[in-house]
């Protein structure tokens, strides 16, 4: 039992950080970058590179990726998400769902051209030693996986809510006009949104590299899984998010441990659409008020 929920909480925090991915866009601009899986993929694939390739330690490993993750967000914001808001969107409608997809698609491809698409293996240049508590023999990174979901979620949580630069951020999210009208810069919030966005991707994918590998395809499953992570937990909310993907994680392993593993995606379903139709907002959303 133990062991069952110290992998599901490992892979929840994998959907938890995907999740506030996610959440770092949503609140400034109200747009869902489906590329963030793509991202962390990516920086899996980095990480590979610089440790594996190039000898390079984990620390200059993780300050490169979160660099290069943090332009690969900005890519994202200029190429498929800018020219929507110039002129095209009164043509097509919002389709910056289309255009995050397609660019996700594009980085799954560049990388399956660079490394292939097998699986290759992330090594962990840190500590290796097993650590053993309430029966549970741990690995190093699967703690610092979890804690950083933990440490990430309620640190930015408190951004949002305690400082000017996230109240100005929360405030283009309710109303871009009239944020704009208040001297907010929106584009430098929607492009700042992206970056960090990009840059917790490069980081996450680090992180989890030695415990998920370097799979291109891994992409679409990590967005998913991030996706429903904010359903159940709540759309905008760091905290929920959080919650949102251990749930996630530990439905699937107990889904894997009791039942058969290829039923742990339907357990997750299950889940979702059980919390969706109780609570439509998921776990940590605010009920609205309908206008007759």
């Amino acid at each position: 039992m133990a062991v069952t929920i110290w992998s599901g909480l490992v892979l929840g925090a994998v959907y938890a950080l995907v999740a506030t991915g996610f959440t770092l866009t949503v609140l400034p601009t109200g747009i869902f970058n489906f590329a963030q899986g793509a991202l962390v993929v990516a920086g899996s694939f980095m990480a590979y590179q610089w440790l594996t390739v190039s000898g390079l330690g984990e620390i200059p490993t993780l300050l490169i990726d979160t660099a290069l993750g943090a332009f690969g967000g900005l890519a994202c914001e200029i190429l498929a998400v800018r020219p929507l808001r110039f002129g095209l969107r009164r043509l097509t409608g919002s389709r910056e769902l289309v255009t995050t997809v397609g660019m996700s698609t594009m980085l799954i491809g560049i990388i399956g051209v660079k490394w292939g698409y097998l699986a290759l293996q992330v090594p962990f240049d840190g500590p290796s030693k097993f650590v053993h508590f309430l029966g549970i023999a741990a690995e190093p990174i699967e703690i610092i996986v979890v804690a950083s979901a933990i440490v990430i979620s309620v640190a930015l949580h408190m951004w949002f809510r305690h400082t000017r630069t996230g109240q100005a951020c929360l405030a283009v999210a309710e109303d871009r006009d009239a944020a704009m009208l208040r001297g907010v810069n929106v584009n430098f919030m929607s492009l700042g949104a992206f970056a960090a966005a990009g840059a917790l991707g490069g980081l996450i994918g680090t992180l989890t590299g030695p415990i998920t590998y370097a799979v291109p395809t891994l992409g679409t499953t990590l967005a998913l899984g991030g996706f429903v992570a904010i359903a159940l937990g709540g759309e905008g909310s760091f905290l929920g998010g959080l919650f949102g993907g251990l749930l996630v994680g530990l439905a699937s392993a107990f889904a894997t441990r009791y039942i058969n593993a290829n039923y742990s995606d339907l357990a997750v379903l299950a889940l979702l659409l059980g919390t969706l139709a109780l609570r439509p907002r998921g776990l940590g959303g605010t009920t609205e008020a309908r206008h007759v």
